[in-house]
C-alpha cells in the first residue's frame, strides 16, 4: 500500500461508507419536514409548471423557495419518483465531503486529514441527512464551500455560496451572517487606520450586497402579494413560531439547545474535548489556528440559534449541524496538534467514535420526543410504514378513516410519489382506528390516550421502530 493510499484510507472508508448508506436509502419515502419543504413544494412547481414564485399559504415557509423549484425541474427532466429525488442530493453530499476535505488540508497536517474527515463525517445528524431528500444538505455544501473560499480567500466563489445560502432557508441566511464575521476576522486587517479600514469592509460587503438585494426583493414582493413575511397566524406550522412566555421559557429553551449539542453521542465529542482542555490549556490558548476555531465554533454557536431561542419549538437538531461541524473541527485539531500525546490521540479518537456510532441508536422514552430525522435510528420506519399500509388494505380498513399524526397524515403520494391519493386523517379522540408510531412525537395525554382507550391489533417493529395500529375500545354499559 503506498503512502498516499494509506494517508486518504479513511477518506476513502468515508466516501465508501457514505454511498453505501446512500444506496441502501434511495428509496425511502420524504420524511418529517422534508415533506413540505421536498416534495409538496415541488409537486405545486411541477403542476402549474413553474407558473408562479410564491407558495400557497397552506404549503409557504415563507422563505425563497429554491430547494422545492430545485426538485421540481429536476422531476421535470428525469421523472417523478424517489430515486430521481435522492439521486438529486448526490451532487451536493459529494460537494460536502470534498469541501470538508479541502478545509480540513487548511488546518491539519497531511498525515492527519483522512481520518479527521472520517471522524467528523460520522455525525449522526449529518449522516441521516444523508439519507433523506434534505434541504440541509445544500445549506451544508454552501457552508462549507464559503467557509473554504473566505480561508483562501476566493472573493467571486464566496459571492456565490453567500447567494446560494441566501437561497436554502432564513437559516441559510443567518449561516450567511456567521461566514460574514468569520470573513472580516480573516481577510480584513484591523491595525491599519480607521479610514483603510472602512474603505476595506465597504470594498468587501460588495461580496454580500447581491445575497442583500435577493432577499429584500423577495421579502418586498412576498410581502406586497401576501401581506406577509416569515409566517402568518393561519400558518399551519405557526404554533412553531409561538414566541416563549418570559425570561423561565427562554432558559428552557438555552438548556433544550445544550441537549441537542450533546445529543445522539455528541457528549463523547464534549469529554474528549474537556480532558484535552484540562491536560493542554496553555498550549491550546497560545495555538493561532486553534484560537481561530474556537472563535469560529463561538460565532456558530451565538449567532446561529439567536432566530431559534425566541421561539416554542424551532430547536430541530438539523438546524445545528453548523455548530456540530465548528465543534468538531476544533476538538480534532486539539486532538490531532503535535503537544497531544500518541496514546491521548488513540485513547480519545476511540471515545469520539464509539459515542457518535452508539448515537445512531440513542432512542429515548415513549413520552419524551426526539428528532427522529436527525439520526439514522428512524431508518426502519420507512419499510415498517409500507407493511402497515398492505395490513391495513388486506383487512380492508378505509386508510382515509385511519388517524395518525405529523408527517403520516399528507397525501400518501406526497410522501411516496407513487400516485396514491389517499391519505391518513389528523388524529382526533373519536377516531376508530389509529396508526401511531414512535416517531411522531405524540403529546402525553394523547399518549395515554392510546393506551387506555384503544386496543392494539397489530404491531410492526424493527429493532427500535415500531407502528401499532389501534381499535377503539368498544365499553357495554
Amino acid at each position: 500500500m503506498s503512502k498516499q493510499v494509506k494517508i486518504n484510507l479513511f477518506q476513502y472508508i468515508s466516501v465508501f461508507l457514505i454511498l453505501v448508506l446512500f444506496l441502501l436509502n434511495i428509496k425511502n419515502s420524504f420524511f418529517w419536514d422534508t415533506v413540505q419543504l421536498g416534495s409538496k413544494h415541488a409537486n405545486y412547481y411541477l403542476t402549474n409548471n413553474f407558473s408562479s414564485l410564491l407558495l400557497p399559504n397552506s404549503i409557504d415557509s415563507g422563505h425563497i423557495p429554491a430547494f422545492g423549484i430545485y426538485i421540481g425541474f429536476i422531476w421535470k427532466i428525469f421523472g417523478r419518483n424517489l430515486i430521481v429525488s435522492h439521486i438529486a442530493m448526490l451532487p451536493f453530499i459529494l460537494g460536502i465531503i470534498w469541501q470538508l476535505s479541502n478545509v480540513i488540508r487548511f488546518y491539519f497536517k497531511k498525515k492527519h486529514s483522512g481520518f479527521v474527515a472520517f471522524l467528523i463525517l460520522l455525525d449522526p445528524t449529518l449522516l441521516s441527512q444523508f439519507t433523506l431528500v434534505s434541504p440541509d444538505i445544500p445549506l451544508i455544501f454552501f457552508f462549507l464551500l464559503g467557509w473554504h473560499s473566505i480561508i483562501r480567500n476566493s472573493k467571486y466563489i464566496l459571492l456565490i455560496s453567500i447567494f446560494f445560502l441566501f437561497l436554502t432557508s432564513m437559516r441559510g441566511m443567518m449561516v450567511a451572517f456567521c461566514l460574514l464575521i468569520i470573513d472580516v476576522f480573516y481577510n480584513l486587517s484591523f491595525k491599519d487606520s480607521f479610514k483603510n479600514v472602512l474603505n476595506s469592509l465597504l470594498k468587501r460587503s460588495l461580496i454580500y450586497l447581491p445575497s442583500l438585494l435577493l432577499f429584500i426583493a423577495f421579502s418586498v414582493y412576498h410581502y406586497l402579494e401576501k401581506g406577509w413575511i416569515g409566517y402568518h397566524d393561519d400558518s399551519p406550522w405557526a404554533g412553531c413560531f409561538e414566541r416563549v412566555d418570559n425570561l423561565n421559557g427562554l432558559i428552557y429553551n438555552i438548556g433544550i439547545l445544550g441537549w441537542r449539542i450533546i445529543d445522539f453521542g455528541r457528549i463523547g465529542i464534549w469529554i474528549v474535548f474537556l480532558i484535552l482542555f484540562f491536560k493542554y490549556r496553555k498550549k491550546i490558548l497560545k495555538d493561532k489556528q486553534t484560537l481561530s476555531l474556537l472563535l469560529i465554533f463561538i460565532c456558530f454557536l451565538l449567532i446561529l440559534p439567536s432566530n431559534m431561542i425566541w421561539a416554542k419549538n424551532l430547536l430541530g437538531h438539523r438546524y445545528l449541524i453548523p455548530i456540530y461541524l465548528t465543534f468538531s473541527f476544533l476538538v480534532a485539531k486539539i486532538l490531532f496538534s503535535s503537544y497531544t500525546s500518541s496514546r491521548f490521540k488513540i485513547i480519545l479518537s476511540l471515545i469520539w467514535l464509539l459515542s457518535v456510532i452508539s448515537g445512531n441508536f440513542w432512542v429515548y422514552p415513549d413520552k419524551i420526543s426526539q428528532g427522529w430525522d436527525s439520526t439514522l435510528a428512524h431508518l426502519p420506519y420507512f419499510k415498517l410504514r409500507k407493511q402497515a399500509i398492505y395490513y391495513l388494505d388486506k383487512q380492508k380498513i378505509d386508510i382515509n378513516e385511519v388517524h395518525s399524526f405529523f408527517p403520516n397524515t399528507s397525501i400518501i403520494d406526497n410522501i411516496d410519489l407513487n400516485e396514491d391519493y389517499r391519505n391518513f386523517s389528523n388524529y382526533i379522540k373519536e377516531a376508530e382506528y389509529v396508526l401511531y408510531s414512535n416517531v411522531y412525537n405524540i403529546n402525553d395525554e394523547t399518549y395515554d390516550t392510546l393506551k387506555d382507550k384503544y386496543d392494539l391489533i397489530k404491531e410492526f417493529k424493527n429493532l427500535t421502530v415500531f407502528i401499532r395500529i389501534y381499535k377503539k375500545k368498544v365499553f357495554i354499559r
